[in-house]
């Protein structure tokens, strides 16, 4: 009786950490498509923003900012694409 209490709950949380691990994979995939944020992220716009984070531009909040800025972009578009490859998959399962 145990047991068809708990593979429903096994089954949730297999289906909630294969999600993250395609998240995950996913947010690695992207970092490694844009490359280096010096190349896309513009000097002069880092170098505002750090001046507005840390009032005090040097190498170290710059390749600071460069990381943030580098990360938030990660991740705002892994969630984009994972939404809607979540989205497809449902859709594809519906028909």
């Amino acid at each position: 009786m145990e047991s068809a209490i708990v593979a429903p709950k096994l089954k949730i949380w297999m289906r909630r950490s294969l999600k993250t691990v395609f998240f995950i994979l996913l947010s690695i995939a992207v970092a490694r498509s844009l490359g280096n944020p010096e190349i896309w992220i513009n000097y002069d716009f880092a170098e505002k923003i750090a001046s507005y984070i840390y009032a005090d531009v040097n190498a170290e909040t710059i390749y600071d900012t460069y990381f943030y800025m580098s990360f938030l972009t990660v991740i705002f578009i892994t969630i984009i694409i994972y939404i809607l490859i979540i989205n497809l998959i449902k859709f594809i399962r519906s028909h």
